[in-house]
């Protein structure tokens, strides 16, 4: 009567179901920047309040497994398509700070 509940109650047994979590938009974001190879890349726009700015992410071609992986260059756009000039903002090796650096400034991925 009073003490322990037993193990099949019926209100754990309902709970016994594994809930699968949703992943956050920085989890989605991680794991994109994570399946890129070697010289391929993402690109995003920055809202209007951070300058006329794309930001394309790359995974490096010459990535040996030492340094550095990805590089977040930043370039304006001409005709809504990075143009001519790029510079390198800076460069991480791992996905997680990039991704929160782009949640942070609700970055939208380009097509």
């Amino acid at each position: 009567m009073f003490g322990k509940k037993s193990k099949n109650s019926s209100a754990e047994a309902g709970s016994a179901i594994p809930k699968a979590k949703a992943q956050s938009p920085r989890d989605i974001l991680t794991d994109k920047l994570d399946q890129l190879t070697p010289g391929q890349q993402i690109m995003f726009r920055l809202p209007e309040m951070y300058g006329p700015e794309i930001i394309i992410v790359e995974a490096k071609k010459d990535y040996q497994g030492k340094g550095h992986r990805y590089a977040v260059i930043a370039s304006t756009p001409v005709d809504g398509k990075p143009g001519p000039k790029r510079n390198t903002i800076w460069e991480a090796g791992k996905p997680k700070a990039i991704a929160d650096w782009l949640v942070v400034r609700n970055a939208q991925q380009l097509v």
